[in-house]
């Protein structure tokens, strides 16, 4: 009697593949979640991004722009003046930014020159840039480390830098 061909895969054949499939995702799953560190600079480079804006909102002249921040809420965010007030700026890609506070916080740096002089930390900005120098670390919980924003009215951008950093 002669033996038909065997349609599938023995028991040995799939248990050897689900073992290799099993190790080659043990490599690859820890690398596409994003760490906490990585959260943090993600919070940080979209801060830096925020201030670019503002920057180039002062520039035009249409308006006058500042950045209100709350280091309570570990937030900030735009205001545009309207009239005697300023108001959050009504664009959704400007939402207020915040650092989840499970992963790190929000640390404000006052430049030695600038103690006692901001109200609330609001920072005017002009067509220059801020009018107060700026500096402000995202700050993980877990570990001492984190991202550092910093931006002088002298300077043609804000710099975003790994590490916690002081004023020079």
């Amino acid at each position: 009697m002669p033996r038909r061909p065997v349609n599938g895969f023995t028991l040995l054949e799939v248990m050897v593949t689900l073992f290799l499939v099993s190790i080659l995702l043990s490599l690859v799953i820890p690398h596409l979640a994003p760490g906490k560190l990585e959260g943090l600079r993600l919070s940080a480079s979209r801060f830096r991004h925020v201030l670019i804006w503002l920057r180039d909102q002062g520039a035009s002249g249409l308006a006058d722009y500042r950045l209100r921040l709350d280091l309570t809420q570990g937030s900030y965010h735009p205001e545009v003046r309207d009239g005697e007030n300023y108001l959050p700026v009504a664009d959704p890609l400007l939402a207020p930014g915040r650092v989840d506070p499970g992963v790190g916080r929000l640390v404000w740096i006052p430049d030695k020159s600038d103690l006692g002089e901001l109200s609330d930390l609001a920072i005017p900005f002009t067509r220059f840039g801020p009018v107060k120098a700026l500096l402000v670390q995202f700050v993980s919980n877990t570990e001492p480390n984190g991202f550092t924003v910093s931006y002088r009215p002298e300077w043609s951008h804000p710099r975003l830098e790994a590490g916690l950093k002081r004023w020079e």
